[in-house]
């Protein structure tokens, strides 16, 4: 443990209720959730101190890049949104006590409270109410000053005046009509018949599995030596580095999806979905354009890591779309097979049959056929590459449905 910050002054509150509140979110949260929430202790002068097991030196909200800031609220958020969950079901259970301590946790971060602490949410002083701003003092009358004459100017050259603040105007302000614009008459798409559908729904699956972290050019032989072959201390070392060099595949997915982002069509939203080993998979949300810097940022922060969930993923991915009366495109970037013991093919069919206007294109940068059957079943397409460059152009192929460049014959 180690301690954050203190108060300072004494504390006048009753320090069991902030020992209640811990003791529900340590007895119900895992402790990457319960560690968003600084533990409360009281020091030898009746200050109070935070303290948090969290390893690392703290940072400030404000002392953070304006990236690290974004990566940093969206952990956040996702911490808040598993204690929303907790306090339905503590109701649901007739726990309204614990749900009512609960609910008072829930809402924006106060950020002169909130830290960092690599990477993850550290919030001190939770329990304070947000501060009153006062009310605003009404200012002094402000003398009215004198009328001043007009400056002559001949006659004209009052039109060349207002020519030239009409164009100012416009140079200035073109960029925020265009946006306006765009906002309150979206482009039509250029695959959409009718004028009045609703843009595709669009979701990215992207494999984070432990093989990610392999070379872009690693043959599936590489991969099945790689991890056979990983514990043993007599290992070739020269085929590590040859199978391990750059790039690296996460690093050229990275690359392209955050292409993909930038080329996509303005109106659409997109749900991003990576792996967690074999066990749930992450759903990271839905992100409207104007959060796509956010998703740019956590695409760059990810770590490859544990098990293969393809068919979970992809299952996830469909169930959170329509594809019965309004198109979908999910973009699923892999590098093989489903390796927690479920069949993607067979998920893949019942989405076919449930979901047909809900197509799946697969990126396979390690050249597997064996998750083919998903583009296969659901009507759409396979890309292989085994370079970076393939990979980018791949990817960008696989998302042209929806992307801004696309024009359809």
């Amino acid at each position: 443990m180690q301690r954050v910050t203190r108060d300072t002054r004494p504390a006048q509150d009753d320090p069991r209720v902030l020992e209640q509140a811990m003791a529900i979110i340590v007895r119900h949260f895992p402790a990457s959730i319960a560690n968003l929430y600084a533990t409360p202790r009281t020091g030898q002068d009746g200050v109070r101190e935070w303290w948090s097991p969290l390893e690392g030196q703290p940072q400030r909200y404000h002392d953070l890049t304006s990236e690290q800031q974004i990566t940093l609220l969206r952990v956040y958020e996702q911490r808040q949104d598993a204690l929303r969950q907790l306090v339905g079901e503590l109701k649901e259970r007739g726990q309204e006590q614990e749900a009512s301590v609960l609910r008072a946790l829930i809402g924006p971060a106060n950020l002169e409270h909130l830290y960092s602490v690599n990477g993850d949410p550290l919030l001190v002083r939770w329990a304070q109410p947000a501060p009153v701003k006062p009310a605003p003092v009404a200012a002094a009358p402000v003398p009215v000053p004198r009328p001043r004459r007009w400056i002559w100017l001949p006659w004209f050259l009052l039109p060349l005046l207002g020519l030239l603040l009409l164009a100012l105007a416009l140079w200035f302000g073109w960029p925020y009509l265009q946006r306006w614009y765009e906002q309150r008459e979206p482009a039509k798409f250029a695959c959409m018949k009718d004028d009045q559908a609703l843009p595709p729904e669009f979701s990215v699956v992207l494999d984070t599995s432990g093989s990610m972290l392999l070379s872009v050019a690693a043959t599936a032989e590489d991969e099945q030596w790689f991890f056979q072959n990983i514990a043993d201390p007599a290992i070739d070392q020269a085929r590590v580095a040859e199978v391990t060099r750059a790039p690296v595949r996460i690093d050229v997915a990275k690359q392209s999806l955050k292409q993909m982002v930038d080329d996509l069509h303005p109106a659409i939203d997109t749900r991003f979905i990576t792996f967690d080993g074999c066990r749930a998979p992450l759903d990271h949300g839905l992100f409207t354009p104007a959060q796509r810097p956010a998703l740019i940022s956590g695409i760059e922060g990810l770590v490859p890591n544990d098990g293969t969930a393809l068919s979970a993923s992809l299952d996830l991915a469909a169930k959170s779309m329509n594809g019965r009366d309004r198109d979908g495109v999910i973009v699923m970037f892999v590098d093989g097979a489903d390796g927690c013991g479920e069949d993607v093919c067979a998920v893949a069919q019942r989405i076919a049959q449930e979901q047909p206007r809900l197509r799946v294109n697969l990126v396979n940068i390690s050249n597997n056929s064996l998750a083919n059957c998903i583009a296969d079943s659901t009507g759409g397409r396979v890309y292989s590459g085994d370079n970076a460059v393939q990979v980018a152009a791949a990817l960008k192929q696989a998302s042209q449905e929806v992307s801004s460049s696309n024009n359809c014959n």
